[in-house]
């Protein structure tokens, strides 16, 4: 993808186009080239639309601006050695040994913005190499405009390795830059503080010649990291070569921090309201893993082939937790079934989708086993007033226990929110779902005896859902079905908050049929935010969570 393109787009908000301009190859060039009728084919939303063409319209203006004001023959541009064949760059003139002579220039030091003069007829005056800070920006000189603020930011290139890992106040980590010798997590500290100057100066998409001048900064430097071919620099960033990605510390930490960010981008609403008490479920600003890529790797495949013993699967799945969740949710390709495949310890090993759930929500873990038993009988007391849920269950037996009441009350959740609905492929109108298809959609009741894998077999229905083998009341067996494999629950409400928790350790959307009911446990009972149920409930989550606080808050009033 090329960095210019990402980074105008990144810039505007338009993340999600990122892919479509990618598969159809928009370079710098390109993207400057693009006329109302391409910029439809890449966009069909109108807003983002016009946003990029606003844009457009200031680059294009821009570059015509500084054009028109380059009357000197002279040309800037960064020193040969930060550019590499995949940078593009404004074309020079070669020059003959005597105009170069005829030019007092300085040493050549990568990324340093120096000035070449054209041969021109001998009554010009021989041109004088300035630097960025100074004469680059004076008016006057050959009729050349001062460039502007952004202009000269992008030209800074030059790079003080030393000065930069000296804010460290570190001198071990100095003197294990000088032997040549860093242990992974110095390497890890020394990455981390070089990307964050980048990114303090160049944004989160520096070019390709910026980041490449840092690299050949560090092993000029520190010339213990070059190798006898001068390629040492490219162990700290390698540009994108043919069709091999650009690689290297640098570029593998810049990825990891907008992906880590990517989370942030997603589309704000339209009016501004109030900050949500929820926790958010979109950015989940997990800390670094400790490990190194490749021990997370190792462990990964370790626990693709072993189910025991179980304290080192817990400890190893405890570790690789926080990696899991960062691929699972940037890897969109992947399907739940390719995802389990990778990772089916979550599923067969007992306690591993509660353990992930814990380390990334670790607030709203244990929720609904603190607020369901002085909850439940509430939500009963409001269904009883609001539907006739006796009918609608075909139920007529007495609720003599509290679990018998506890299990009730889950299998009354979707019939006190309305179905849900969604668009029809290619036909005007939405597609509304039955009372029916948001019950089955949530618990599936099955007779004791029923051939768990036939039923497996069938499931055609979206998943994750309850399976409950028994009475309403009292189920003999409680699974969750996901991807035709089952996770046994040994109760309805451990059932509940299993398949609550897996749309999370998974990254899956709520079943259209019963969203409004999965949106209510998730802002009610979990306390969680925007990110899987709706920014605004519809009115009838928003009534029983407003009858269920009122009622909490009782007993303080007398």
């Amino acid at each position: 993808m090329d960095p210019f393109v990402e980074e105008k787009l990144s810039e505007l908000g338009l993340e999600r186009f990122i892919p479509v301009f990618e598969e159809n190859e928009i370079d710098r060039e390109t993207f400057l080239l693009l006329d109302d009728e391409t910029m439809k084919e890449l966009i069909k939303p109108v807003g983002p639309r016009l946003k990029l063409k606003k844009e457009l319209q200031s680059l294009v203006k821009d570059e015509g601006s500084q054009n028109e004001g380059d009357t000197s023959g002279t040309t800037y541009f960064l020193d040969d050695n930060s550019l590499d064949s995949s940078s593009t760059a404004r074309s020079s003139p070669v020059l003959n040994s005597q105009s170069v002579s005829s030019c007092s220039s300085p040493e050549s030091t990568p990324g340093v913005l120096t000035q070449r003069s054209q041969s021109l007829p001998s009554t010009s005056q021989p041109s004088t190499p300035r630097s960025h800070s100074s004469s680059l920006g004076s008016p006057g000189l050959g009729g050349r405009p001062s460039p502007s603020p952004s202009a000269q930011k992008r030209a800074r290139a030059d790079f003080t390795i030393r000065e930069i890992i000296g804010k460290l106040e570190d001198d071990e980590l100095l003197a294990e830059m000088e032997a040549g010798l860093l242990s992974y997590k110095s390497r890890k500290r020394i990455v981390n503080t070089l990307v964050s100057h980048l990114i303090e100066l160049h944004g989160k998409f520096p070019r390709t010649d910026v980041k490449l001048a840092m690299a050949r900064a560090l092993t000029s430097e520190f010339p213990q990291f070059e190798n006898s071919d001068g390629e040492g620099y490219q162990a700290w960033f390698a540009p994108a070569i043919g069709g091999h990605d650009s690689s290297g510390f640098l570029e593998n930490r810049l990825r990891n921090v907008r992906r880590r960010d990517s989370h942030k981008a997603s589309k704000p609403p339209t009016v501004m309201v109030p900050k949500s008490p929820l926790v958010s479920t979109v950015d989940l600003d997990l800390p670094e893993d400790e490990l190194a890529d490749s021990d997370i790797a190792a462990m990964t495949t370790w626990l693709k082939f072993h189910t025991s013993p179980t304290q080192q699967v817990e400890e190893m799945m405890r570790k690789t937790c926080r990696a899991r969740a960062t691929l699972i949710r940037t890897e969109n390709e992947k399907t739940v079934a390719e995802i389990i495949k990778e990772y089916p310890r979550l599923i067969d090993v007992p306690g591993m989708i509660e353990q992930d759930f814990r380390i990334l929500f670790p607030t709203s873990s244990d929720s609904l086993f603190m607020k369901w038993p002085v909850t439940y009988e509430s939500i009963l007391t409001y269904a009883d007033k609001q539907i006739s849920w006796r009918e609608i269950l075909n139920f007529s037996g007495k609720l003599d226990t509290d679990e018998q009441k506890s299990n009730m009350t889950v299998h009354l959740l979707p019939l006190l929110f309305p179905p849900g609905m969604k668009r029809k492929d290619g036909k005007k109108g939405p597609k509304h779902a039955s009372t029916e298809d948001a019950c089955t959609s949530f618990i599936q009741v099955e007779k004791v005896g029923v051939n768990i894998p036939a039923f497996l077999e069938a499931v055609k229905k979206c998943q994750p859902f309850i399976l409950a083998v028994g009475q309403l009341e009292s189920p003999e067996q409680v699974f969750v079905v996901v991807e035709r494999q089952t996770v046994d629950c040994g109760s309805l409400l451990k059932g509940l908050d299993i398949c609550f928790k897996l749309f999370y350790i998974l990254d899956m959307t709520y079943p259209w049929e019963c969203i409004n009911l999965w949106d209510f446990v998730q802002k009610f009972i979990y306390g969680l935010g925007a990110g899987k149920g709706r920014h605004k409930s519809v009115p009838s989550v928003s009534l029983l969570i407003n009858f269920l606080t009122s009622a909490a808050t009782e007993p303080s009033k007398e």
